[in-house]
């Protein structure tokens, strides 16, 4: 898998967590202001588009609060 897509609250805290526990090169937000469903059918839509791990959501938690972050193994 070249990628990982995720969904967060707080997704600099989740990029910095993927950075210390795997060897990726880079993470960047895709999208913020999102909501709980807005965010999961972002996470699946482009990790099943780019072949990237994902898990599928969190605990659900209401309104335009959410992120989807991406990183990468390469540039």
């Amino acid at each position: 898998m070249p990628c990982r897509v995720g969904m967060s609250t707080d997704p600099d805290e989740r990029i910095a967590y993927w950075k210390a526990k795997e060897t990726f090169l880079s993470g960047r937000v895709v999208a913020s202001n999102l909501t709980y469903d807005e965010a999961l059918a972002m996470e699946r839509r482009l990790a099943e588009r780019d072949g990237c791990r994902y898990s599928g959501g969190g605990q659900r938690i209401s309104g335009r609060v959410w992120s989807v972050y991406r990183m990468s193994y390469c540039d």
